[in-house]
C-alpha cells in the first residue's frame, strides 16, 4: 500500500467538502450578484443567500480541519517526490490563500478592498477543484506509466533468461529494449 495515498473514505470527504464548498460558494455569488428580489421595502438580497453563505462557511471550517490533516499526512509523505511538487504547493498555498481571503471578507470595512478580495477569493476558489482534480489525475497517469515500465522491463527478462537457455522466441532483445524506451518515454 502506497503510504501517501490519500485513503477511500478521507479521499470521499475531501471531495464532498470541496464539492459543498464549491457549490455554496457559486451560489451565494450568483444570488448575490444577479438574483436580487422586490420585497416589502424595495429592492432586497435574495432570500437564500444568507443560507448559501452559511453553509459556505460551516464546511470551510470542516475543510481547515482537513486541510491540517492533509498537512500533517499526505503532504509529509510525499514532499521529497519533485515531479509532483508543482501541484503539491499550489494545493498547500492556495486553501491558505482561501483562509486569508475568508478572514479578510469579514473584517475588511473599505469597500474598494473588499470587493478586490472577494473577486480573488471567488476566482480561486472557483479553480481549486479543478486544480485538485488535476492533481489526481495526473497522478494516476503517472503510476499507470509506471506500471507499464515494470511490465514491459519483466517481459524483458523473461525474453532474456529465454535466450539463455537456448530457446529461440519470436522478439529480439533489441525489440524488447525498443518497448521499454517507448514505456519510458510515455
Amino acid at each position: 500500500m502506497d503510504k501517501a495515498k490519500i485513503q477511500k473514505p478521507q479521499r470521499i470527504w475531501l471531495f464532498a467538502l470541496f464539492a459543498i464548498a464549491w457549490c455554496s460558494g457559486v451560489a451565494f455569488f450568483i444570488l448575490k450578484t444577479w438574483f436580487i428580489v422586490e420585497g416589502e421595502f424595495g429592492l432586497e438580497k435574495h432570500p437564500f443567500q444568507f443560507s448559501a453563505l452559511q453553509v459556505h462557511g460551516f464546511v470551510a471550517f470542516l475543510m481547515m480541519i482537513t486541510y491540517g490533516y492533509v498537512m500533517g499526512t499526505h503532504v509529509r509523505d510525499t514532499w521529497e517526490e519533485k515531479p509532483k511538487q508543482a501541484f503539491g504547493i499550489l494545493l498547500v498555498a492556495l486553501p491558505a490563500f482561501q483562509m486569508i481571503t475568508a478572514y479578510l471578507l469579514y473584517y475588511v470595512a473599505k469597500e474598494e478592498l473588499r470587493e478586490t478580495i472577494e473577486y480573488l477569493h471567488l476566482g480561486v476558489g472557483f479553480t481549486l477543484p479543478f486544480i485538485l482534480m488535476t492533481h489526481v489525475l495526473r497522478n494516476k497517469k503517472i503510476k499507470a506509466s509506471q506500471i507499464a515500465n515494470i511490465l514491459v522491463k519483466e517481459k524483458l527478462k523473461a525474453k532474456e533468461n529465454k535466450l539463455e537457455v537456448g530457446l529461440s522466441t519470436s522478439s529480439s532483445t533489441a525489440e524488447l529494449q525498443e518497448d521499454l524506451e517507448q514505456a519510458e518515454i510515455k
